[in-house]
């Protein structure tokens, strides 16, 4: 059994659609069986046109339950999918900066100089980690240990005093950092501590001690969980460690920490059992970032299959949006549908010829055409709403994605960007700087050490140290120019701000503009205020990191950019004002029209829409920033950035005309045989009309064969089988003859009316048939004499109602002729035109 066929038991909608196609196949079969008993003379011409339009249907109604059952699942699948990997991909990324923290923090100098032998207080010490977890606050504790594992300075709570000899001794003797999850001695409380150590080594080389952080695990895994969360989600989201145990649940009642679900470990998911019921479940690993692949945790998501697809898009009377987004699969799906409605209108066309003016056994003919004409339209209109739900189905599964990674960007950029808050504070603290601008030194010597945070933090262009004045005093030289901004002036927006900072907690960040601190180039500088080493209220200066925007950023969201063709994102300001983008043509500074789709985006808002961007059709989504833990959610900062992910859709084709049931088909209320019938047929937005007793047959277009272009008056010819011996009607492009657009198109013909003129035989290829009718006398309009000589191809008039446009009835003899004064010789033979 596949993927599809185990979860189609729980498709209701996809069921239903199955029982009505079931329903209409079992009503074709008795129509048909129906007709061999009541009229079986009359019927024997239609009835191999039924049988094969029956066997049809069968092979369309398996490929659209199979196409509908498949796409379900599929939505399903990527939206799980999704998911489960943002839950592990999103830690992971975390995670790593962790990595580099604990990396960074181990080489401190205050920290090096408390373990050397007590230049700095540990009063002094905890001071600084106060500090340190204030600024990054994904920390909850950290520890200093000497190398036998004693207990040195720490701030946080649930610090054993004792130290932890154990961990200190697999530090030591690992060549750099220790990522520990579980149960910790430094943290005795914890059943699911992690901790980031790392050893501190003195300027000589020599061990001095460990560093120890611990991590606010069950604090970030419920950040994660909110976000992605779902309305009215019945999904629960887990995250799993390498042995498949869940350390971290959105629903802990639902699925517990500690149990051992069953791993789903194709990529598309799998049915599996909990808890005595049947989950849909994804699980996917970590994909990794900058080198770092985590702890072997994989992310994994489950819901009840019962209910995963309660919103899956068939539904009795339903009507969707379309689009126009379009597979492969759904066109050919809707190519078949079309040929089997065509099919049902000329077998029915044909009947209604063929029972015309007759009596007796005809009118049990016209009956059961009836009868065909009525399924065909409940058909019809089954087809067009399973059809619209597949197109459905595509379509919202396709806008889900695109707003839920639109979510996902915007929640990485935040995380990141609470980074830079961080790191630019932080370093501010540096005693250093403190001292060298409070004027204990010369501040050129500042170079090589921000030259040696730049190497480790490559995410910045730059770092600079600047005076009370905004005169820049010190500057790194990684990027090559660090001489050309000595001595340049802050602006003094940028000046003003730093120094109205209250106190070390508080940050100002530049708008997303060109600078030369950036080569010129849009970007966000990140500013903290430089405090005297023992007056917090005297402002020295300031440090300035200058973020390497347009590389972050387009790295962010190409890294996290779907897998779909076409598709591209952007991060922008909520007046459209780019940030960056994955699109060569829509780089930093130039302007997105975004509209009402981001007017009215609260904070942490997402959302999906239909939208024009240049005049083109996308689909759409977009989601707002809304900060990460203290950063942007507590008055410290306003910027409202955006994420937006887009597709455009396919060129709409034009729409052909209306196939179905028309007024043309309302005939007045006569007894049978009293009027005189007509072959009403559609070409464009026009109703024409040859009297019935002329027809022969209506063919399929595809018949035809071409003749050159197949662009001119001649569309082809139409082989005719006549019993001895196969001849052929010449074919004429109404359209061509008309001069409407659309001649030589095959899409715009998808029949030929074969008539009988005193000429011979003609074939008109016309748009869509509409139906044989029967009119009285007085619907019956003769051709004004005023009209006669401008429009010789018109021989009457009929109305079919009041609230109906007239009917044109074609005279054959007069347009043969016509047609013959055009194409001198070409109409004569036709058996010559075969040849061509």
């Amino acid at each position: 059994m596949t993927w599809t066929e185990s979860l189609l038991p729980h498709m209701r909608g996809v069921l239903a659609c199955e029982r009505e196609l079931a329903e209409l196949r079992f009503t074709w079969q008795l129509i048909e069986t129906t007709a061999k008993m009541v009229c079986p003379a009359e019927a024997k011409t239609i009835l191999p046109a039924m049988a094969s339009t029956r066997e049809a249907f069968g092979r369309l109604e398996r490929e659209l339950v199979r196409a509908l059952a498949a796409q379900n699942a599929d939505k399903v699948a990527l939206q799980m999918r999704a998911r489960a990997q943002a839950v592990v991909d999103v830690v992971v990324r975390n995670l790593y900066e962790r990595t580099a923290d604990v990396g960074f923090l181990a080489t401190d100098g205050d920290l090096r100089a408390f373990l050397e032998g007590g230049a700095v207080a540990r009063e002094a010490v905890e001071a600084r980690l106060h500090e340190y977890i204030r600024k990054y606050t994904v920390y909850d504790a950290v520890c200093v240990l000497a190398p036998d594992g004693r207990l040195c300075a720490a701030i946080g709570e649930g610090v054993a005093p004792e130290g932890d000899a154990a961990l200190v001794a697999e530090v030591l003797n690992a060549p750099a950092h220790v990522e520990r999850f579980g149960r910790c001695a430094l943290l005795p409380g914890r059943e699911r501590a992690l901790v980031y150590a790392r050893r501190i080594d003195g300027t000589n080389g020599r061990t001095l001690g460990v560093l120890a952080l611990s991590f606010r695990f069950d604090d970030e895994m419920a950040g994660i969980f909110r976000t992605f969360r779902r309305p009215r989600d019945k999904a629960v989201m887990l995250l799993l460690d390498a042995a498949g145990r869940v350390i971290a649940s959105s629903d802990p009642d639902h699925v517990a920490l500690g149990r051992m679900p069953e791993v789903a470990g194709d990529r598309q998911g799998a049915l599996t059992e909990f808890g005595g019921r049947e989950y849909i479940a994804c699980t996917r690993p970590a994909t990794g970032y900058q080198g770092y692949a985590g702890p072997g945790w994989r992310g994994h998501v489950m819901v009840p299959a019962d209910l995963a697809f309660r919103d899956d898009a068939f539904r009795i009377g339903a009507t969707v949006p379309d689009a126009g987004l379009q597979c492969a699969e759904l066109a050919a799906i809707e190519r078949q549908a079309g040929a089997i409605r065509d099919a049902l209108n000329r077998v029915v066309w044909n009947g209604q010829v063929m029972a015309g003016g007759r009596r007796g056994e005809a009118l049990k003919l016209k009956s059961m055409l009836q009868q065909i004409s009525e399924t065909g339209e409940r058909t019809r209109a089954v087809f067009s709403r399973a059809l619209a739900a597949l197109s459905e189905t595509i379509t919202s599964s396709t806008l889900q994605d695109l707003q839920f990674v639109s979510r996902l960007m915007i929640d990485v950029m935040d995380r990141n960007l609470y980074e830079r808050a961080n790191d630019c504070r932080w370093w501010a603290l540096a005693p250093a700087l403190r001292a060298t601008l409070a004027g204990g030194g010369d501040p050129r010597m500042l170079g090589p050490l921000l030259d040696g945070i730049n190497r480790l933090y490559t995410v910045y262009d730059r770092l600079f140290v600047h005076d009370a004045e905004g005169r820049i005093v010190a500057c790194s030289a990684l990027s090559g120019d660090g001489d050309a901004v000595l001595g340049t002036r802050l602006d003094e927006r940028m000046r003003e701000a730093v120094l109205r900072l209250p106190d070390s907690q508080r940050y100002a960040v530049s708008p997303f503009e060109p600078t030369s601190l950036h080569g010129g180039r849009p970007t966000y500088v990140y500013h903290a205020a430089i405090r005297a080493p023992h007056d917090e209220a005297r402002v020295v200066g300031g440090i300035g990191i200058v973020f390497e925007s347009d590389r972050e950023f387009r790295a962010m969201l190409g890294e996290l950019l779907p897998d779909r063709a076409g598709v591209w994102a952007a991060f922008c300001e909520r007046d459209g004002r780019v940030v960056a983008s994955t699109r060569d043509d829509l780089p930093a500074g130039a302007t997105l029209a975004l509209g009402a789709l981001a007017a009215s985006l609260a904070p942490g808002e997402s959302r999906h829409a239909l939208v024009d961007f240049g005049g083109v059709p996308h689909m759409a989504g977009v989601a707002m920033s809304a900060g990460y833990r203290e950063y942007k959610t507590t008055g410290d900062y306003r910027n409202d950035l955006l994420a937006v992910v887009a597709i455009a859709l396919p060129a709409s084709e034009p729409e052909a005309a209306h196939r179905g049931s028309d007024g043309a088909a309302d005939s007045p209320a006569l007894r049978p045989g009293e009027g005189e019938e007509f072959a009403v047929f559609r070409l464009h937005d026009r109703l024409l009309a040859i009297t019935a007793h002329r027809v022969l047959e209506a063919a399929e277009s595809t018949r035809v064969r071409r003749i050159g272009s197949g662009e001119g008056l001649v569309a082809g010819v139409l082989p005719m089988d006549d019993g001895e011996a196969a001849s052929h009607v010449p074919v004429i492009s109404l359209r061509a003859f008309f001069g409407l657009q659309g001649a030589g198109d095959e899409r715009t013909g998808g029949h030929v009316v074969v008539a009988q003129c005193s000429q011979g035989r003609i074939g008109l290829r016309v748009d869509d048939l509409v139906s044989v009718i029967e009119c009285g006398e007085q619907d019956i309009r003769a051709m004004p004499e005023m009209m006669a000589g401008r429009f010789r191809w018109l021989e009457r008039l009929v109305s079919t109602g009041a609230a109906q446009p007239l009917v044109s009835v074609l005279d054959l003899d007069a347009l043969y002729g016509m047609l013959r004064e055009r194409m001198p010789g070409e109409l004569d033979a036709p058996e010559a035109l075969a040849l061509a």
